[in-house]
């Protein structure tokens, strides 16, 4: 599904029974050059907006206890490829 042109850059790094974590540069209505680092989140094809995948940013602070707990939860598993994306999300937002 083509996902709204407030995000770009858009790369998947967790998923969980179609929940979806993405990170990517999130540019409110198109106001500005570039957009911010953001996370955002989905579920499969929803939300939408007019037939586009239009994913939910995440608050800053709420990012970081999610993507903290992610890894965490990845370590503790010894899911070394999550582990990996998880740390590449974090590195991303510094």
């Amino acid at each position: 599904m083509k996902m709204i042109s407030y995000w770009t850059e858009a790369k998947e790094i967790h998923v969980d029974s179609g929940l979806v974590l993405i990170i990517g540069k999130y540019n409110h209505k198109n106001q500005n050059e570039h957009g911010e680092k953001c996370l955002g989140i989905h579920w499969g094809d929803y939300p939408q907006s007019r037939g586009i995948l239009s994913p939910c940013v995440i608050p800053a602070s709420t990012r970081n206890a999610i993507l903290s707990g992610l890894l965490y939860n990845a370590v503790t598993k010894k899911d070394s490829k999550q582990v990996e994306l998880l740390t590449e999300a974090i590195g991303y937002f510094d």
